[in-house]
């Protein structure tokens, strides 16, 4: 991976990061009960982007703040993945 994609990628990290020590991680509750959160999607940063690793809801961490929206004190399990269209350009199309 080219050092500037490292960097873009770290972006994305460093403002998850940021996102939860806020404690500002959901945006809305849908009808549905579905969380729209403030995490890095994938039309946001051309290298990667911050998507659901859970099993099931219950398996969350522990968060350092409580979410402000919600007051949750833990949230499920996210993680972070490389965009498709960036593998494919960097690895299918090179």
């Amino acid at each position: 991976m080219p050092y500037k994609d490292i960097q873009e990628a770290k972006k994305v990290w460093k403002y998850t990061v940021k996102t939860i020590k806020e404690g500002k991680i959901v945006k809305e509750v849908d009808k549905q009960g579905r969380r729209k959160t403030y995490f890095p999607k994938k039309t946001q940063n051309k290298v990667s982007h911050v998507r659901p690793h859970a099993q099931t809801k219950k398996d969350c961490y522990p968060l350092p703040l409580k979410d402000q929206f919600t007051k949750a004190s833990e949230y499920t399990k996210h993680c972070f993945w490389l965009n498709a269209s960036y593998i494919k350009n960097e690895i299918y199309l090179k």
